[in-house]
C-alpha cells in the first residue's frame, strides 16, 4: 500500500513537471508565431503610404523693364493676345539689349511710325511695325540673317508684316544709324529720310525738317515718365 502511494506521487510529480514545460514552451514561442502569421504572405509587399503634394509651377520671372515694355505695347494693342504681346515685348527687350539701345526709344519710334500696327504700309511702301522699306530690309537680311535664321534669297516684302522680324531688322538698322551720325536727332531724321538723303542735305547745307525726330522724342519722354503696373 505504501509503495503504491509512492508510485502515484512520483507519477503525479512527473506529469506536473511535463505540464510546466509545456507552459514555458507556449510562453516562449506562441507570441512570435502569432506575429509571424500576422505579417503579409511571402511574395506580397505592403504598398507604402505615399503623400502626394500639389506642385505649383512658378511663372518665369520678368524684369521691371520687360514688364514696362509689355505694358506700353498692350496699351496700344489690347486686341493682341497676352502670349503674342509678351513675345513682341521680349524681342524688343532682347534686341535693344544686344544693340545697347533704350527699348523705350524703339517703342516711341514704333508709336510714331505705325501706331503698333503690324501690317501697316506707308504711301511710299515702307512696311510693318517699324516701317522699313523692302529694299532696305533685303539689304539688312544679309547682315543679320545668319543670326536669326533669315535667308536673304527667300526674303519677300510681306515678311516685314511679321513684327518679330521687323523689330530685329529695325533695331539693327537704328543702331547702325546711331553709330553713323552720333546724334539722336540726326539718327531719327536719318531713319525718316534715309541716311543717304540726310547726309546729302547736311553736306550741302540744305534744310531738312526735324518734325519726325521731335515727335519721337516727345513720345520717348512720355514713356519714360509713365508709370505702369507690376505683374
Amino acid at each position: 500500500m505504501e509503495n503504491r502511494r509512492q508510485t502515484t506521487l512520483a507519477r503525479t510529480l512527473r506529469r506536473a513537471a511535463g505540464c510546466s514545460k509545456l507552459v514555458v514552451i507556449a510562453v516562449l514561442f506562441v507570441p512570435p508565431l502569432l506575429v509571424f502569421q500576422s505579417r503579409p504572405q511571402q511574395g506580397t509587399v505592403a504598398a507604402p503610404t505615399r503623400i502626394v503634394k500639389g506642385v505649383e509651377v512658378a511663372a518665369k520671372p520678368r524684369s521691371r523693364e520687360l514688364i514696362k515694355i509689355y505694358s506700353i505695347i498692350k496699351a496700344h494693342r489690347p486686341d493682341v493676345s497676352e502670349a503674342e504681346t509678351w513675345r513682341v515685348a521680349e524681342v524688343v527687350w532682347e534686341e535693344c539689349a544686344k544693340r545697347k539701345i533704350d527699348p523705350l526709344l524703339v517703342l516711341a519710334l514704333i508709336k510714331i511710325e505705325s501706331g503698333f500696327q503690324y501690317a501697316a504700309v506707308s504711301p511710299v511702301g515702307a512696311r510693318g511695325i517699324m516701317q522699313i522699306m523692302p529694299d532696305t530690309a533685303r539689304s539688312l537680311t544679309h547682315s543679320v540673317g545668319g543670326n536669326d535664321g533669315i535667308r536673304p534669297t527667300a526674303f519677300r516684302p510681306e515678311a516685314l508684316d511679321d513684327p518679330l522680324l521687323n523689330i530685329r531688322l529695325g533695331v539693327y538698322y537704328l543702331h547702325g544709324l546711331k553709330t553713323q551720325f552720333q546724334d539722336l536727332n540726326l539718327t531719327l531724321s536719318a531713319y525718316n529720310f534715309g541716311p543717304a538723303e540726310l547726309r546729302n542735305r547736311l553736306d550741302n547745307n540744305l534744310d531738312y525738317s526735324s518734325d519726325f525726330a521731335a515727335l519721337v522724342l516727345d513720345a520717348y519722354q512720355r514713356y519714360q515718365q509713365a508709370k505702369h503696373p507690376a505683374f
